[in-house]
């Protein structure tokens, strides 16, 4: 079946560059201090290391009575002989040929309603667009590029994640709620 992933290759990343056109629904705006679940989408193939500091920005989160998923995109078929047990990444193998999410922690955090969806990078060549606007949330984000279907970006002014949610977090209480 590895073929059939090479040859639907072209037609994923088409379907995927064209997310930023999608409309997407929107669930009511509660604010930030009754946010409870946060959806971060991030491109782990960029940096090994932005898998293990965005987990110290979940912890934090955490002790902050925030639930937070992680999906981070390998741009790789998931390794056939290895258990994978771990929540954070998504695979080549959890779409369909057709680039819909088919299986994995891609269908798991599509079919998961949050109140905040972060999305930390951003290309025609990820399915982060494109699980960011099949996800049910409050308040779409981006850290990059052009709004969009997002509500709101702030581009990052430095590299260190903490910082860039402590000021998102600052950005969101802002925002009054949906009534």
């Amino acid at each position: 079946m590895d073929w059939l992933f090479k040859i639907g290759k072209v037609w994923r990343e088409y379907r995927w560059s064209r997310a930023r056109q999608h409309k997407v629904v929107n669930v009511p705006w509660k604010g930030w201090d009754d946010t409870k679940r946060i959806g971060i989408l991030f491109n782990a193939s960029f940096d090994r290391l932005d898998l293990e500091v965005l987990r110290e920005v979940v912890h934090v989160l955490k002790q902050e009575h925030k639930s937070v998923t992680l999906c981070g995109w390998t741009g790789q078929m998931r390794p056939k002989n290895v258990i994978y047990n771990g929540r954070q990444l998504i695979f080549v193998d959890d779409f369909t040929w057709q680039g819909v999410p088919e299986s994995g922690n891609a269908l798991e955090f599509m079919q998961t309603e949050f109140d905040v969806i972060v999305t930390l990078n951003r290309g025609a060549r990820t399915p982060l667009d494109e699980l960011a606007s099949k996800t049910l949330a409050g308040m779409r984000v981006t850290a990059e590029g052009e709004e969009d279907f997002y509500d709101f970006c702030m581009r990052s002014k430095s590299k260190d994640y903490s910082v860039y949610f402590q000021d998102l977090k600052e950005w969101l209480r802002k925002i009054n709620p949906s009534l």
